[in-house]
């Protein structure tokens, strides 16, 4: 029982010492870690920094680039037109007819035709060209967003990518352990 009890309180001095010493260490290694790895490694900066210098150093990457955007804002708004047509249609589809009265100006009297049979009629036309729109936009959208996102991978792998180093050692250490990686 005495040697339970006395191991247990080695094993909590002797971690209670671990995370002290792991604490007062932590920020300097950390530091030193990071040194090391911005050494062997080239820091690729921020999205809008890589466009700049596309747009800088390779116009005609560039110009790709913009083609797959502009392709994109169109899909955007030829989708988003075509749906609020679509909804505009329905719209007009589902209207009632208003009865027929009559109205009285003067001597004349007028009868009203509250017939909407033509504004109902034009909702499903209107929403055939709203399915229009939107079938066109969908893909148009679509293949500008994958044409600008491989645009801009394509540069960044050559340009950024390829000056890293392959592979290398990395020490990480963190408040509960120590870690040792191998990046490739």
């Amino acid at each position: 029982m005495k040697i339970r009890i006395l191991l247990i309180v080695c094993f909590i001095a002797l971690t209670d010492v671990c995370f002290a010493q792991n604490f007062v260490a932590q920020d300097s290694v950390q530091t030193a870690g990071k040194n090391l790895e911005n050494a062997k490694k080239t820091v690729i900066p921020s999205g809008r920094i890589i466009v700049a210098d596309m747009k800088a150093n390779h116009p005609a990457v560039f110009s790709q680039y913009q083609s797959g955007k502009k392709m994109q804002r169109t899909g955007m708004i030829l989708s988003f037109a075509g749906g609020g047509v679509i909804i505009i249609g329905a719209i007009c589809s589902i209207i009632p007819d208003t009865d027929s009265g009559t109205v009285t100006m003067g001597p004349y009297i007028t009868e009203t035709d509250g017939d909407n049979s033509a504004l109902r009629k034009a909702g499903p036309v209107i929403m055939v060209a709203g399915a229009a729109c939107l079938s066109v936009g969908l893909p148009v959208m679509l293949v500008g967003g994958k044409k600008k996102k491989q645009t801009f991978q394509d540069y960044r792998n050559q340009y950024y990518l390829s000056q890293q180093t392959s592979s290398y050692f990395q020490m990480n250490v963190y408040p509960n352990r120590v870690g040792i990686a191998y990046v490739f």
